[in-house]
């Protein structure tokens, strides 16, 4: 199920645009969600295992409870990657809303909170867009 309205605009998106509608920023929350680590399905084999390995054992702000979720995803994605013409307007919408739902874009990660070190960023650095404003 999708959540309603626009989605939001990622923080450093808003600070390289100079926050023009100057509300302020939200706060990133950094404190793990409970529950416990997302934990690889015994029976995931194939290229549906592959993409686990590859995609959401990375996802560090995934929990068990996003496991059936993350293993819908890597079934759909299976099946596009094996045949993507054959594959129905539904279930690629299907698709694009699933990863979504667990943070495979900007906007859903904005949204829930969280922040990803994609490692160009040194510890020296305050922030993404200081190289704009300084």
């Amino acid at each position: 199920m999708a959540i309603s309205g626009r989605k939001p605009t990622p923080v450093v998106l808003k600070l390289i645009a100079g926050n023009p509608g100057r509300r302020p920023l939200p706060k990133q929350r950094s404190e793990p969600v409970p529950g416990g680590a997302i934990e690889r399905p015994d029976k995931l084999k194939g290229n549906p295992g592959k993409l686990w390995d590859r995609y959401i054992a990375r996802c560090h702000w995934l929990t068990w409870a996003d496991g059936p979720k993350a293993l819908m995803w890597c079934h759909l994605q299976a099946e596009y990657e094996k045949a993507p013409g054959k594959m129905s307007a539904s279930r690629i919408a299907q698709l694009r809303a699933v990863a979504s739902e667990i943070g495979f874009d900007q906007a859903a990660r904005t949204r829930m909170g969280i922040t990803v070190n994609t490692g160009g960023k040194s510890k020296s650095t305050p922030d993404p867009a200081h190289r704009y404003f300084t």
